[in-house]
């Protein structure tokens, strides 16, 4: 009877090691299908040359429309490139602007009529040693990519717009930057604009050598946040700033990231908590050769924490989003863990206190360069950029649909 018992206890034992193994194979296996099937859909856009998304936004019936640029199509060695989709990716139709030289749209917005306003550069030479005649160039689009109006900013000076951003029913607002024809010196540059394209005030901000205004955030009728970075004569040193501006332009006041190398601000966003939160990447701390930065500061611009992400090759963050769950979501791109200097996508999430929660990478063998990430409405955000295509690191577009959770 002992001896009965003793094997049934044994294959019993055994029966339930199985059972539980299967399950776990079956819960492992399952996580990584699931974390396979985050991806709704991706595709790429262009041709046999390089073409590049740099801005992305959802019409109220779920049609997208992109800005970049393009050397595949148009005229000039790179065109201005606006493509409109449905809402799973498929090309509907495309327009390109630039009739020579350098053309890039970095940035679309609502008007508010339901049309878009894109803006980016046009005739750029982007060539230290030639006489730049660049303009910042803008364009009023209706929805079938017909455009209604377009100008060229910047009278006898180069200048070239990164962001614009819609100010409710007042207008725009622009950041970049501009300079004379008889310097090579850069300064930022930020403008408002009304929906006609006429100035209501254009101010510079001259710090060091070169700069730049990346981005700008509007805090309703109190003014505005401009964030950018400079960068020395040396070229070895790059300072990152935020300044706080009244609705005339004026600066209120002004906070300096300054270390022994190169910190960049590419955007800032509201906080979870009516602050600020900055990205972007950093020499002068962290781990690695180049480490993505995040710091949160108060609404007088204090600094409340900061943090840097990454490995011991290079790291960046272009853009961050809020979730609904008061996270961040930030994107950007990553060649840590990878070979040799391929860079992936690069998605990470943040509670509000700037601890990291989770990683994703995506591209593997592949270059991805990540321009920006949008929230899509429905618990999936879309990531872009560009994505290499062959083995001589050539480019096409490239958006990403992905559910996060």
């Amino acid at each position: 009877m002992s001896i009965i018992f003793k094997k049934t206890y044994k294959i019993y034992l055994l029966t339930l090691i199985l059972i539980i193994l299967f399950c776990g194979l079956n819960v492992y296996l399952g996580r990584t299908k699931e974390s396979s099937d985050n991806i709704l859909w991706q595709k790429t856009y262009g041709g046999d040359e390089e073409d590049v998304i740099r801005d992305l936004i959802i019409t109220n019936d779920d049609y997208l429309v992109t800005v970049g640029s393009s050397s595949s199509g148009g005229d000039a060695w790179k065109s201005i490139w606006i493509m409109k989709l449905d809402s799973q990716g498929n090309n509907i139709s495309n327009i390109f602007e630039g009739e020579k030289n350098y053309n890039l749209a970095n940035s679309i917005v609502f008007t508010e009529d339901g049309n878009f306003i894109a803006a980016g550069e046009s005739n750029w030479l982007h060539c230290t040693s030639c006489n730049e005649q660049g303009k910042a160039w803008i364009a009023k689009i209706n929805t079938d990519l017909h455009i209604i109006w377009e100008k060229y900013l910047g009278d006898d000076e180069n200048n070239s717009i990164e962001q614009i951003l819609s100010i409710n029913s007042q207008g725009f607002t622009v950041s970049g930057l501009t300079n004379s024809s008889e310097t090579s010196e850069f300064n930022a540059w930020f403008a408002f604009l009304d929906w006609k394209g006429n100035y209501f005030w254009s101010k510079e901000y001259n710090n060091l050598f070169q700069d730049k205004a990346t981005c700008i955030l509007y805090l309703e009728e109190k003014g505005f946040l401009v964030a950018g970075h400079s960068q020395s004569k040396t070229m070895n040193k790059n300072d990152a700033w935020i300044l706080k501006l009244t609705m005339d332009g004026n600066i209120e006041w002004e906070k300096h990231f300054i270390g022994s190398g190169i910190n960049v601000i590419n955007k800032i966003i509201s906080s979870v908590d009516s602050g600020i939160l900055a990205v972007g990447y950093t020499t002068s701390k962290g781990v690695g050769w180049q480490d993505a930065w995040v710091i949160q500061l108060d609404k007088d611009g204090n600094l409340e924490w900061e943090k840097t992400f990454g490995g011991d090759k290079k790291d960046i963050i272009v853009s961050a989003i809020k979730t609904d769950k008061n996270k961040y979501l930030l994107a950007g791109n990553t060649s840590s863990g990878s070979k040799g200097k391929i860079s992936n996508a690069w998605v990470i999430q943040l509670d509000k206190d700037g601890n990291l929660e989770w990683e994703k990478t995506f591209g593997g063998d592949k270059q991805i360069i990540t321009t920006g990430i949008i929230n899509k409405g429905d618990e999936s955000i879309f990531l872009f950029g560009k994505i290499q295509v062959s083995d001589k690191e050539e480019f096409n577009g490239w958006i990403m649909n992905f559910r996060p959770y």
